[in-house]
């Protein structure tokens, strides 16, 4: 019998391949017995998100509904990027449009004052369906960007009033941004997005409404086709997402990451409560010694389940005439052969409080936040820790509002401007370049939103000061920090200045800014 030749694998040098051999010198890459059954395929972006998105969708909304951890997590956002809304600060790029910086500076206050009118509009004539101004339009927004990680708006032009501005502004739930009649992805078509050859979106085919809209007699198997934008570049779409990787067509949620996570704690908090619950319902209970079939072999009973319903009858006639009472009116009285035993209410997790603090650690993470805002815990933090969480949670809150927030608000802005401009009511000085050569440059502006509040607002506000007197923190970034615009915390503090002296009032703010009050 002949012994069987052994195949073996060589590399580039002649050496055996092994299984756990890695080609390079990444020790992670390796397929040893640690890391044996982590083998993840290497996949596109939207290989890997667009078959998960919808279930992905449907979970984060779940859990935005029901669980009260993701929804303080999600509110806690909306607070500090939106809070009671984003208020515009023009800055035209006064060099690119070759006009003076007092012509810029008068004519970003004029289109301050007239955009006002247009976004706090009382009949909500910005929204589509008239049910919030515009501060309500970004909060809706950049809610659905925390449950699906995307911002999806359409651009209507509604002159539903002669004295209203006609640009209006739809939000869509991105659930409804899908492939017409459910064809599958393509190269061209993926998630609902029609892309052209340089993979730049080109129009969205967004569903009239959800399959669950059926119910109330919605039409669900339509599409309709919205080109990205007009044949002279006026945007139709808002489509904003943060991508992760290049190619990337859907967004998702941020809070994908700790999804499983915060999903299992959910249920354990709601096991615990329900143990802990019946602990408590039964901390007292009747122990018997009757063994029912030993006693009627005794008694020369042949039936023993008819021997035990018998002396269970005699037992419940007993308790029904001597109730078993422990509010001290009445000396409990036991049938013969029980006694009252008192159990402990026992937690059933003795570790549960720092299992549930290690997963709001994740989930923290996962909302980009500090533990103790989303957990609203700060019993064990000082206030360097809190102000370093402050910190960290501020670069978040601050990169946020200007990436996704204040882009979509600049989205807006930029459409009202064309219509402003469009209509007389904002005009363009002689010899400079018009919108449409020149919109960025016209449009360019600031959001100012929550103020990033205060630990110690003593040391803060002398760090404040000092910085100012040092010429490395400006008033316009000071106040914008508080939440406040400069120019108009300036115009009130004269305001007060003058109505201070006609009172005689011996009180000096302007003294503050070093503004003399003669």
């Amino acid at each position: 019998m002949q012994n069987a030749q052994t195949l073996r694998l060589l590399d580039a040098h002649g050496q055996p391949l092994t299984p756990s051999a890695s080609s390079g010198g990444y020790t992670a890459a390796r397929a040893g017995r640690e890391l044996a059954s982590w083998s993840p395929a290497l996949r596109s972006p939207d290989a890997d998100l667009l078959p998960d998105l919808p279930m992905l969708q449907a979970r984060t909304h779940d859990l935005a509904r029901n669980y009260a951890l993701v929804a303080g997590g999600m509110q806690v956002q909306l607070d500090n990027i939106i809070g009671g809304g984003l208020k515009l600060c023009a800055k035209p790029d006064y060099l690119a449009l070759g006009v003076t910086p007092d012509w810029a500076e008068e004519w970003a206050r004029n289109v301050e004052a007239r955009f006002r009118l247009y976004a706090d509009d009382l009949q909500c004539y910005c929204d589509v369906t008239r049910r919030q101004n515009l501060s309500g339009l970004i909060g809706l927004a950049y809610r659905s960007f925390l449950t699906t990680g995307e911002i999806l708006a359409v651009a209507e032009w509604l002159p539903r009033h002669p004295a209203r501005y006609a640009t209006a502004l739809r939000i869509v739930d991105p659930a409804r941004l899908t492939n017409p009649y459910g064809l599958s992805d393509t190269d061209t078509l993926r998630g609902g997005v029609e892309l052209d050859r340089h993979g730049a979106p080109s129009a969205y085919h967004i569903r009239s409404a959800l399959p669950s809209d059926a119910r109330f007699g919605a039409d669900t198997c339509t599409w309709r086709r919205v080109p990205r934008e007009t044949p002279w570049g006026r945007a139709q779409i808002i489509h904003l997402f943060e991508p992760e990787r290049p190619g990337q067509t859907r967004g998702k949620a941020g809070i994908v990451a700790g999804l499983a996570k915060a999903k299992m704690l959910e249920k354990f908090q709601g096991i615990s409560l329900e143990a802990a619950i019946v602990n408590a319902m039964y901390t007292a209970v009747i122990e018997s010694e009757f063994n029912f079939g030993q006693a009627a072999d005794a008694m020369g009973k042949e039936d023993a389940n008819k021997f035990a319903q018998d002396v269970l009858g005699d037992m419940a006639n007993f308790h029904a005439e001597a109730p078993v009472k422990l509010d001290g009116v009445k000396i409990p009285h036991l049938y013969p052969g029980e006694r009252l035993v008192f159990t402990p209410a026992n937690h059933p997790g003795p570790n549960f409080g720092e299992f549930e603090k290690s997963t709001l650690r994740h989930l923290a993470a996962a909302f980009g936040i500090s533990y103790e805002q989303l957990a609203r815990d700060y019993s064990e933090t000082n206030y360097s820790g809190a102000r370093a969480g402050m910190i960290e949670a501020w670069k978040f809150f601050s990169a946020r509002r200007k990436q996704i927030a204040g882009l979509f608000a600049t989205q807006i802005y930029t459409l009202w401007l064309e219509e402003a401009i469009d209509r007389g009511e904002v005009e363009l000085p002689p010899g400079a370049p018009d919108f449409y050569t020149a919109s960025t440059a016209w449009a360019r502006c600031d959001w100012i939103g929550p103020g990033r509040g205060h630990i110690d607002p003593l040391k803060e506000g002398k760090a404040t000061q000092l910085e100012m007197q040092m010429g490395t923190l400006t008033l316009e970034e000071a106040c914008a920090e508080r939440g406040l615009d400069w120019e108009e915390t300036l115009v009130q503090i004269s305001r007060e200045q003058k109505r201070i002296r006609e009172l005689g009032i011996g009180l000096n703010l302007a003294a503050n800014f070093g503004v003399s009050a003669e």
